[in-house]
């Protein structure tokens, strides 16, 4: 019993040249960023919003550090 394989190779799909929108992810165009006007106002909230926490958490470090050498010097005028 012979079992004959085709030898003609599946025909491959071409992808359309194409971009994902940074907030949904749906395909558009090569030269857009986002899918719709909304996509767009959500994304530069998302961005603000991190650029504030960003900013947060850089003033939090540097008074935790400037406290700890506050206390570290303290400690050595004192002992």
């Amino acid at each position: 019993m012979l079992i004959e394989l085709s030898a003609k190779k599946p025909a491959k799909l071409k992808i359309v040249d194409h971009k994902h929108c940074k907030t949904c992810g749906k395909a558009i165009p090569p030269k857009q960023e986002f899918c719709s006007e909304e996509c767009k106002r959500v994304y530069e909230r998302f961005e603000l919003r991190e650029r504030k926490v960003r900013r947060m958490m850089w003033i939090l470090y540097a008074i935790m550090i400037g406290s700890l050498l506050i206390v570290m010097i303290l400690r050595a005028m004192i002992g």
